[in-house]
């Protein structure tokens, strides 16, 4: 039987895998800042997408995980990275979360701090 880390990086794998496939560029994945962390960091283009995975196997309410206090933390994080970079080639940065479910994405919520 799988372990809770087996799961999550396989799904970071299939969701990683899954904006390989749409064109996207992997920068970092697991970028960590002390007790923060970005699952992924991908580049299209000019735009940087910042992706948050999320296994939910057992839950269905899935706006429930996009709280203010988790993208205020996913903001946070993406600000240390971005001072640790050139970032000149950044145009437009969106924030992502995908649900994985039972090894499949679920759904993908595009651009979360904008709903």
């Amino acid at each position: 039987m799988e372990n809770k880390k087996q799961i999550w990086y396989k799904n970071e794998e299939l969701v990683k895998q899954h904006y390989l496939n749409h064109w996207y560029e992997l920068i970092k994945w697991n970028y960590t800042i002390h007790w923060w962390e970005i699952d992924l960091l991908m580049k299209k283009w000019w735009e940087l997408a910042v992706i948050e995975v999320k296994t939910v196997n057992h839950i269905d309410e899935l706006d429930n995980y996009i709280t203010p206090k988790k993208i205020w933390f996913l903001q946070r994080t993406l600000e240390n990275y971005l001072q640790s970079i050139d970032e000149s080639w950044i145009e437009y940065i969106r924030m992502d979360v995908v649900f994985v479910k039972n090894n499949q994405i679920l759904e993908i919520y595009e651009d979360v701090t904008n709903r």
